[in-house]
């Protein structure tokens, strides 16, 4: 009976990896004997090696993103030398960086059925798994059991109702997926069952978070009304974040949002830029008014935490542009605000806009952009500090009335720019600094920026 052990690497100890379990129970049943490993970047390679040889597989599952595959590769790599007969089987969307490597196969794109299929051969490393067609969301098991619990109490747990996304951003991995592939028909009485009955399960798991993975959750209306409806009559104690698209809120959702009680549903929202034109060039058709009026209404009328995104080096978004959006977005205050530095994926049209526009980026993951068609090197720094102090200053969430307080009167630029000279006048690091010394800083800040009012009143007077 063969071991298979499926291996995660994880971004920190509270992560988890839905693939592997989707692929866990895509063989479960078979004559073979599955074993679950996990570890996270911070480990030393050299525990994680012994942790893993220890297990003695005769295959080891893998799945690569941008934030480990290098990592992934490296361990890889030297397993290899203490285990020469296993196979590994990767798979993700950094998996075709593993081709070539010896005893590795690798599955492109959904892999559940191709993962089967090569179960029923013995994992015969010659098997051609791009032959196989892949199942529908559908029809894949629930890809979680009771036993989880033990290993994903108080962590993140993902989940997904929908496959495909109908908008085409060229930045996403999702631009040229034409799947449309629902888990759930809600016209039939036994899948809304379903769907609460796997609700259920993934709440008596009791994670921290329960995170839908789903591009753009609210594209299918009463599929994200019944779910929202769940979480907020739910007595769970962990939270459910959502990924949503701005222009689709209505007043319908901000009704039912209103009942949520407080802690209890999370936003991610993209605006990614204010600036239309640069939006319809990013594959992106977006209404900035709308989208504010909506956020300030979720944050007026109702507790939904919101973390709103922007992206800088968008194709054609200067240095002005981005200022100009980070101001607009701060105003509607929401709860966090990152300001990213767009990564030129592969496999996206991204890619091919970059090298025509003369972009400069990292070679290898996380492949983040050094600069743009209209962005330098020295704006893309500028940039990348107002997103550490961001981080550090408005995303933790403790001087959110001071904040308030500072928007009535000038721009989130100059709020951030003023907290900059302080870090570098005291030669403090844009991380890792006291809660103390944070708000002595903002005091400090304030200060200044009302300071300056009365300096420049007076020159004007």
């Amino acid at each position: 009976m063969k071991k298979i052990l499926f291996f995660a690497l994880n971004s920190s100890w509270s992560q988890s990896n839905l693939a592997l379990k989707y692929m866990r129970q895509m063989v479960s049943g078979m004559d073979y004997t599955l074993i679950e490993h996990s570890a996270t970047l911070s480990e030393p390679l050299t525990h994680v090696l012994a942790d893993v040889y220890a297990l003695k597989p005769e295959v080891i599952c893998l799945s690569a993103y941008i934030w480990n595959r290098l990592s992934l590769q490296r361990i890889a790599s030297e397993l290899g030398k203490v285990l020469p007969e296993t196979l590994f089987v990767v798979g993700g969307p950094e998996a075709y960086a593993f081709e070539g490597m010896q005893s590795c196969l690798v599955i492109k794109g959904a892999g559940e059925a191709a993962f089967h299929a090569l179960a029923e051969t013995g994992f015969d490393p010659s098997f051609d798994v791009s032959i196989i067609a892949h199942l529908p969301l559908s029809d894949i098991p629930f890809p979680y059991n009771e036993a989880d619990l033990a290993e994903l109490e108080d962590h993140l747990v993902y989940y997904e109702c929908y496959r495909g996304c109908p908008y085409h951003c060229v930045y996403c991995l999702s631009a040229s997926d034409e799947r449309k592939e629902l888990r759930f028909d809600l016209n039939k009485p036994e899948e809304k069952e379903r769907l609460i009955a796997e609700l259920n399960a993934l709440s008596a798991l009791k994670p921290r978070t329960l995170k839908f993975i789903d591009r753009s959750f609210n594209i299918h209306k009463d599929l994200a009304h019944l779910i929202w409806d769940y979480a907020i009559k739910s007595h769970a104690k962990h939270d459910f974040h959502f990924e949503i698209y701005p222009d689709l809120l209505s007043d319908e959702d901000i009704a039912l949002l209103s009942k949520a009680p407080e802690n209890r549903i999370r936003f991610e929202i993209g605006i990614q830029s204010v600036n239309e034109d640069v939006l319809l060039r990013s594959g992106r058709k977006s209404d900035w008014q709308k989208s504010r009026h909506y956020l300030n209404r979720l944050r007026e009328e109702t507790k939904v935490r919101i973390h709103a995104d922007l992206l800088v080096g968008l194709p054609g978004g200067d240095f002005q542009s981005v200022i100009h959006s980070l101001n607009e977005l701060c105003k509607t205050r929401p709860a966090a605000v990152q300001l990213g530095m767009l990564k030129v994926l592969p496999d996206t049209p991204m890619l091919e806009i970059a090298h025509a526009r003369g972009y400069q980026w990292l070679d290898d993951p996380p492949y983040q952009i050094l600069k743009s068609d209209a962005l330098s090197y020295d704006e893309i720094c500028y940039l990348d500090d107002l997103a550490h102090l961001l981080s550090l200053y408005w995303n933790k969430e403790e001087f959110a009335e001071l904040w308030d307080e500072l928007l009535d009167e000038f721009s989130a630029r100059e709020i951030l720019e003023t907290l900059m000279q302080l870090h570098q006048e005291q030669k403090q690091p844009y991380h890792s600094i006291s809660r103390l010394h944070r708000e002595q800083n903002m005091q400090e800040a304030k200060a200044r920026l009302r300071a300056s009012i009365k300096t420049s009143n007076f020159l004007v007077d």
